[in-house]
């Protein structure tokens, strides 16, 4: 009973402070201030922990730009990637520009039957002048696989908006008529043409917008819509004079690489390595 009363005594003093504690001026505003304080306190942490997520989330999305988005790429817009493995491959003979200096239009030429055939594409030897594996610069449907004894072996890829790709001088191809061929699979090895026996083991690669030739150099890491149609290059140059078109004795039809209107070589000299060094007078006037 005694420890009932002390307990008793006990809570009625506490209840009597808490009387007297309320009754002070300052008591409810400072309770309310310290209301505020929690209230504030949370909101705030709230606040902090939303923006350390949004870092996060921000950082990840960075991260992940750096990264190659996974998706199944078709021939719209797919770039035109290199026609062999870069670093050990190299163009050894350009591309004929008829707007070019007179240097490298003469380096351009293929030296043919005593006559000059205009490089309608670029050569790509190997740093070792052996064979290497040619493959696919786009996604295509093939047109054209077959051997021709002027040009090797040869290919012929078909693409959107007109464009084509052709791979000749090739000394076997893995490729068949209709077949669909995706960027970066293997076509052929490269081998030897009749037609530029000089240049020996190498590559013929062109791009052609509506069968007229292109320099491919120029649309490397470009699309198929960026090869936009043109009135000059190689063919164009040699239209007013098809006379000059070196005939395959084995095939049907003319070579791609057109020749201009050419003469003996036996007043000149010619390096397979940096193309033939002709005299002007033997270059068509459209020169």
């Amino acid at each position: 009973m005694t420890d009932n009363k002390d307990q008793k005594k006990t809570q009625e003093k506490e209840l009597s402070g808490l009387r007297k504690l309320a009754k002070r001026r300052w008591f409810y505003p400072a309770l309310y201030l310290c209301a505020a304080s929690l209230v504030l306190t949370g909101v705030l942490l709230f606040q902090m922990h939303g923006a350390d997520k949004a870092n996060q989330d921000q950082d990840q999305t960075v991260f992940n730009q750096d990264k190659a988005t996974p998706h199944v790429q078709n021939a719209g817009d797919e770039v035109f990637e290199w026609p062999a493995k870069k670093g050990v491959t190299e163009v050894i003979q350009p591309f004929y520009d008829p707007k070019a200096t007179e240097a490298d239009q003469q380096a351009a030429l293929v030296n043919y039957n005593n006559s000059y055939v205009q490089n309608t594409g670029i050569n790509i030897g190997a740093d070792d002048e052996k064979a290497f594996t040619v493959t696919a610069a786009m996604t295509g449907t093939v047109t054209e696989a077959t051997k021709d004894s002027t040009l090797g072996y040869k290919v012929t890829l078909k693409h959107k908006n007109g464009v084509e790709t052709m791979y000749q001088s090739l000394g076997s191809i893995d490729v068949a008529k209709g077949q669909e061929v995706a960027q970066g699979e293997k076509i052929g090895t490269a081998g030897n043409e009749a037609l530029n026996k000089a240049m020996g083991v190498h590559l013929h690669f062109e791009i052609r917008k509506n069968d007229v030739p292109v320099n491919p150099e120029h649309f490397m890491d470009k699309s198929a819509s960026d090869v936009k149609a043109v009135t000059v290059g190689a063919k164009a140059a040699n239209e007013s004079n098809p006379a000059s078109e070196v005939k395959d004795e084995g095939s049907s039809e003319a070579p791609k690489q057109e020749s201009d209107q050419g003469k003996s070589k036996s007043n000149t000299k010619s390096n397979p390595k940096e193309g033939s060094s002709i005299d002007n007078s033997s270059l068509d006037s459209e020169n």
